[in-house]
C-alpha cells in the first residue's frame, strides 16, 4: 500500500494511515501548526496526482509564508480538492478526468470539448506540454494546473470554518 516513506513515519507527523496528518484545506499539520504537507505524503482525501499538487502548492506557500511573516492569522488559503487523472484509451487517444477530489464532480477545463471522448489533444498534450511543464515550470513555481501560468486567486477559510 502507498504511504509516506520510513523516516516520516518514524518522525511522528503520519496518521494511522502512514500519510502526514494534515487539514484537508490548509494543508497545515493537524498538531504541529509549523509543518505543511502536499503531494504523495499528505492525508489530503483526494488523487496523488501531479495535477493535484499543482493545486495545492499555491497553497502550501502562501500558508507557509504567512506563518513565516509571523501572521498566522493569515495563513487561510485553502485547497479546493480538484485533481486529474489522464485515462489513455489507445489509437493515440485519451479522456482528461478533472474533478474535485472531495466531491468528486466534473471540473473541466476544456468546456467547449466532452472530455469523456477520447481525443487526440490530449494525448498530444499529454506527449509534448506535460512532461517540459513538469520537469521546467512546475519547479520553479511557474504553473498552476487548470489556471497553467496564471496564480489563481486563491480561496480563503473563515474564521468559522467557510471559504470566502
Amino acid at each position: 500500500p502507498m504511504s509516506a516513506p520510513s523516516f516520516l513515519q518514524d518522525s511522528g507527523l503520519t496518521n494511522a494511515s502512514g500519510f502526514v496528518d494534515v487539514d484537508k484545506e490548509t494543508c497545515q499539520h493537524s498538531r504541529y501548526p509549523n509543518v505543511f504537507a502536499l503531494g504523495d505524503c499528505s492525508s489530503l482525501p483526494t488523487s496523488k496526482t501531479y495535477s493535484g499538487i499543482s493545486g495545492q502548492a499555491p497553497v502550501v506557500v502562501h500558508n507557509v509564508q504567512s506563518m513565516l511573516r509571523s501572521k498566522p492569522s493569515e495563513a487561510n488559503a485553502a485547497y479546493d480538492g480538484s485533481t486529474a487523472c489522464l485515462i489513455l484509451t489507445g489509437d493515440s487517444k485519451l479522456m482528461l478526468a478533472e474533478f474535485s477530489g472531495y466531491t468528486m464532480e466534473p471540473a473541466p477545463t476544456f468546456w467547449p470539448l466532452d472530455q469523456r471522448v477520447p481525443r487526440w489533444l490530449f494525448y498530444f498534450m499529454k506527449r509534448f506540454v506535460f512532461e517540459r511543464v513538469y520537469w521546467h515550470l512546475m519547479p520553479i513555481g511557474r504553473w498552476f494546473g487548470k489556471r497553467t501560468i496564471f496564480e489563481p486567486p486563491l480561496v480563503r477559510r473563515t474564521l468559522n470554518g467557510g471559504t470566502q
